[in-house]
Order: C-alpha cells, then sequence, then structure tokens
C-alpha cells in the first residue's frame, strides 16, 4: 500500500492502519498529511498521547475536541454547557476539515472513542477520519467501573465501541516488517505480539539475556519505571570526568494559557527542561530531523556551545540546535493551524537509560531492555521491537524464575485476537 492509493481511499472512506511494530505506520501517516497539505486539503492530526501527538506535529485528542476532564458522554454533556462558545469555534473548524487522524489508537478507551463519534456528529463533520495503531500494543488505561453488573464486560478498547463498527473502517494492514532484516527476530517479534509463549519464544529470549554486546557505542537501557531511568542516567553520568554543561528550556507564550493545559503539554515533548551534558556521553535524538537524524539515533557529544550541540553520529558530526516545539491551535477565524506557544531545547536527551513508554516511535541499535517492573499487557513488546539488530539486543530480569515470568507477561488477548481475526484487509 504506497501513499497515492491510500489517499484516494481516504476521499470516501474512513481508515483504519495497523500493523505490528516497524512496518511503516508512522512514515505512511506522515506521507500521507503531507500529500493533503500539497493538495491544499485540511488535516488535522491528533495523537491519544502527548508523545504521538508530538510525533505527528499534532494535537492531543483531549485538548483538540475540548473534553477536559470528562469520561464519558454524560459528564461532556454537562461540561459542553459551560464551553459554547469554544464548541461553536470548533463546529466551524470541523466543516471545514477534510481528514481527522487518530494516532496510537490502541491506547483510545471505548469510551473515548464514542466521545470522539459523539463530538463529530453534533458538530456536523463531514471528511474522513483515519487511525493508526496496533492493538496488541499498549492498552487504553481504563479506570474498572466496580458497579457495572457482572454479567455485562466492560468496554475497554476502541474497537469495542459502537462508535467503531458505525464509522465503518476499510483495514489497511501493513506486514512488512522494515526496521530490521532478521528473519528469525522477526518471527518472535510475531509470536510475542500475539501473546504466544511457547517454547521456541522462551528459548530466543533466554539467549538474549545471555547476549553480550560490545558495540562503538554504548548501549541504550530500557525500564518499565522512571525510577530505573534516572538513577542510571544520574549514576553514569557523574562517572565521566569531561567539560560538562547545562542547558534549559526555553518558553515563549503568545497568549493566556490555563497552567495545568500548559503543564501537561511540557510532560509530554520528548525533551528535558534542565539537560545535563557532558563530553564523551552518548545520547539519543527524540524527534525526527530529515536529512540528519532519526528518532532513536544514537550518538556521542563531542562539543557544546551555547547555541549548538556537536553529536557525532553514524560516523560523521552532526550539529543540533535547539528545536522549536509549538503548542498548536486552530484558528477560529482564518482556520489556520497557529502556535499559542513555543518550547526550545536540544531534540536530545542521554542514552544510558529511557522508559519503555517514552521509547514510542524509536528504533534503537544497541539496547538492553530490563524485564524487572512491567505492569501493563504488551510492554515486553514494545521494549524489544525498538531494536534494529537483535545481535544488539540484550535481556535483563533479576527474577529466579524466567520462564515462569515470561508466562505472566506474554499473554494473549483474546478480545484483540478476535478482532484481528474477524477483519478484512483491503491489501
Amino acid at each position: 500500500m504506497d501513499e497515492y492509493r491510500l489517499y484516494e481511499l481516504l476521499q470516501k472512506s474512513n481508515i483504519f492502519l495497523s500493523g505490528g511494530a516497524g512496518v511503516g505506520k508512522s512514515y505512511l501517516t506522515n506521507k500521507i498529511i503531507d500529500l493533503y497539505n500539497f493538495n491544499n486539503k485540511k488535516v488535522i492530526p491528533l495523537g491519544s498521547t502527548g508523545i504521538s501527538a508530538v510525533n505527528i506535529n499534532g494535537f492531543t485528542i483531549h485538548s483538540f475536541f475540548i473534553f477536559g476532564i470528562a469520561s464519558d458522554i454524560n459528564i461532556l454533556k454537562n461540561q459542553d454547557k459551560k464551553n459554547k462558545k469554544r464548541l461553536q469555534e470548533l463546529k466551524r473548524i470541523l466543516q471545514e476539515i477534510d481528514l481527522i487522524i487518530i494516532d496510537e489508537i490502541s491506547m483510545v478507551s471505548a469510551q473515548l472513542m464514542d466521545m470522539i463519534e459523539y463530538r463529530l456528529n453534533s458538530l456536523s463533520f463531514n471528511g474522513t477520519i483515519m487511525c493508526v495503531g496496533d492493538f496488541y500494543q499498549l492498552p487504553p488505561i481504563v479506570k474498572r467501573d466496580n458497579n457495572i453488573n457482572s454479567l455485562f464486560k466492560q468496554e475497554v478498547y476502541a474497537f469495542e465501541s459502537g462508535a467503531w463498527s458505525r464509522f465503518n473502517f476499510k483495514n489497511i494492514i501493513l506486514n512488512e516488517v522494515k526496521r530490521t532484516s532478521d528473519s528469525e527476530f522477526i518471527n518472535i517479534l510475531s509470536l510475542i505480539r500475539k501473546g504466544i509463549c511457547n517454547r521456541e519464544v522462551k528459548e530466543y529470549l533466554e539467549k538474549l539475556r545471555d547476549n553480550r554486546i560490545v558495540p562503538n557505542i554504548e548501549p541504550t537501557y530500557l525500564f518499565g519505571r522512571n525510577l530505573e531511568v534516572e538513577k542510571m542516567n544520574r549514576d553514569r553520568l557523574s562517572l565521566l570526568n569531561s567539560d560538562e554543561a547545562l542547558f534549559f528550556w526555553s518558553i515563549e507564550k503568545f497568549k493566556n494559557i490555563n497552567e495545568k493545559k500548559l503543564q501537561s503539554w511540557f510532560n509530554s515533548l520528548p525533551v528535558l527542561e534542565s539537560l545535563h551534558l557532558k563530553i564523551g556521553a552518548p545520547i539519543i535524538f527524540t524527534i525526527n530531523k530529515w536529512g540528519k537524524f532519526v528518532n532513536g539515533q544514537k550518538g556521542i557529544i563531542v562539543a557544546f556551545e551555547d547555541d549548538v550541540v556537536l553529536v557525532r553520529s553514524e560516523g560523521k558530526d552532526i550539529k543540533v540546535y535547539m528545536h522549536d516545539f509549538e503548542m498548536l491551535e486552530v484558528d477560529s477565524d482564518t482556520l489556520e493551524t497557529k502556535a499559542v506557544a513555543v518550547l526550545s531545547q536540544f531534540p536530545i536527551k542521554l542514552a544510558y537509560a529511557i522508559t519503555i513508554h517514552k521509547s514510542q516511535g524509536m528504533s534503537i541499535n544497541s539496547l538492553v531492555c530490563n524485564l524487572d517492573y512491567l505492569f501493563t499487557p504488551g510492554q515486553l513488546y514494545v521494549a524489544i521491537s525498538r531494536a534494529i539488530e537483535p545481535k544488539l539486543l540484550q535481556i535483563e530480569y533479576s527474577g529466579t524464575n524466567f520462564n515462569n515470568y515470561l508466562n505472566r507477561v506474554i499473554i494473549s488477548n483474546e478480545e484483540v485476537d478476535r478482532f484481528y481475526m474477524g477483519l478484512k484487509s483491503e491489501n
């Protein structure tokens, strides 16, 4: 499926674009955005999380649709009574939009999907939507409702909502893995993605525990929790006896913005408020800069000044400048997207360690995955599927019975299995 064929389908159909990690979903999504812009059509990219919104240079679902703290349609209707002016502006915007893209759809709950449909219907949206993601990856965070009658199952995933069937998606499932070319690794990833924990999977992962990585660049560690990430970055950096620098982000606001909303946006960005660097420290790029570096690419700090950091990566020296992250809104008069705040910081982080959730969208060469604190389904798959080369992938686990642990964290999901088995794909 190329972007031109997908563009044709989007003129008349809603699309669900899916497939496992590393098959090119993000690449194709960005190509579609470029095509819409080239043809002077209006497209709004939305992310289910702050990270995914940043990755596609868009908005979060909650901020764009003015959902606030509402968790279901009834609460939303009451809340809307106080937002009539803003909703009129949103209605005008929606009537001019040709395409809405919702990225990382696996993290959108059934209730949120129903809220999206309610908003689109009530404000007369006439365009199409494209949902992008893989339901075998990170699931939505849903607060269980103990008041629901036990005879009825609580819907969790977006595809379990009534809205999903009414959107009548055409399904595009990408199958060719582009992140790695190792066929055995691709097969193991496919099994783990579907929750299959057989002897073949266990033996392969056991071998990864024995891998000893000796690359030119120190490996990046993935942890399930922030606690271990912060400690490793702090401890490893302190061991370097070299020149150091501290860079703070700068913020420019063009209008008054709710402080909670602003703080939520800060937290979603893939940069740090204070970036502590030393010469010789390994770093990882956190955005794509076409022609220069990509999200997940690694390097070593060579030099720094006030306005530039010199990074040696993949055999060449790259001048890295501060990147401007824009907090966006749609102007209700011109219907153009404009920045209401700009935050500037170097788009890099120390590469000693990052969390599995923050590795979203990355392709990492030389990787150690620590599996001690996994707390949600799909985390193990997301972690190891960041790897480009399995020879440069190592697994750490400090528990006593690795086999039993794998049985607990690699589990099949009957709802997701049934959903994908029932899909009719367009390609």
